[in-house]
């Protein structure tokens, strides 16, 4: 009876012996899959800020305002920048339709300094007043630079349908120009590393007021202008891919080797809210190029 109390007595110490141990152990990789965890996070998922409506410049226009998205855990490293605009025929649109919105936080997860930029509309100013304004943007993106941690020779530009136009023009001219407007930050050039295009207006027929070579890419063909990647449609009836391809053919033959042309099966919308699964990788790939460095 003795020895069977000393066995049980001995047993029970055993048992609890062990459950203390698996349950240290069990704390133990708790916290180390909780130290996983927190590691992952900040690897994988990048803390950003989004910033409504910053004004780029001084007057009374409700246009001339930008939102501003930047990753907050990047450290002090000096970022790329890219530069969104929206489309709408350059009558209608807004930096709030959801696609460029996405747009903007996608690629401040990914790193960069993103800026989603509203311009003057022809009903409230003719040409080329919308061609100033993201000029502007881009000065006032410059002139904050430092604050901003964005590396100036690092800013890229995409746009789509009327904002694509808008984009070839920031990579295409500069000062000597005369496209800059009176916005101020004059001090910084409005220029682009590289631009994306998507559905790009080069030209605007033949015979009417806006369609003055000075304010479209087709005047501007040269061998020495910055990269740019131009996305379009095959069955586009708004944008005529002929045109597009004339532009692309006539660059070429100035010399001009940094643009890239895909040409898909699909109609205005692409790279837009059409063939995504393609366009979205193929923009990313093009602006890591040049601006992840």
């Amino acid at each position: 009876m003795k020895t069977f109390t000393v066995n049980n007595v001995l047993l029970i110490f055993l048992f609890f012996s062990l459950l203390s141990c698996n349950k240290k152990n069990s704390n133990i990789e708790l916290e180390n899959q909780s130290k996983n965890n927190e590691i992952s996070l900040k690897k994988d998922y990048k803390t950003i800020t989004v910033t409504k409506d910053i004004p780029y410049r001084k007057g009374d226009s409700d246009s001339w305002k930008l939102d501003l998205a930047m990753p907050e855990n990047s450290g002090n490293e000096l970022r790329p920048a890219l530069v969104i605009i929206h489309g709408g025929g350059w009558r209608f649109g807004s930096k709030s339709v959801d696609v460029y919105q996405k747009m903007m936080v996608a690629y401040a997860q990914k790193g960069y300094v993103t800026i989603n930029v509203e311009y003057r509309l022809t009903g409230e100013a003719e040409f080329p007043a919308c061609i100033e304004d993201v000029k502007c943007a881009v000065r006032w993106l410059r002139a904050h630079a430092k604050e901003l941690n964005v590396d100036p020779n690092r800013i890229g530009s995409y746009g789509h349908s009327a904002g694509a136009h808008l984009s070839m023009m920031l990579a295409m001219t500069d000062k000597s120009d005369g496209l800059e407007g009176d916005g101020g930050w004059d001090n910084y050039s409005s220029e682009v590393t590289v631009a994306g295009a998507g559905s790009p207006p080069t030209e605007l027929g033949r015979d009417v007021p806006m369609a003055k070579k000075e304010w479209w890419p087709i005047g501007y063909i040269a061998a020495n202008h910055p990269p740019m990647f131009l996305i379009q449609g095959s069955e586009d009836a708004v944008v005529l891919p002929e045109r597009t391809r004339d532009f692309v053919e006539k660059m070429k033959a100035a010399g001009n080797t940094n643009l890239k042309y895909l040409e898909m099966e699909g109609n205005h919308g692409i790279a837009y809210n059409g063939q995504l699964e393609i366009t979205d990788p193929a923009l990313e790939d093009f602006f890591d190029k040049y601006l992840m460095k």
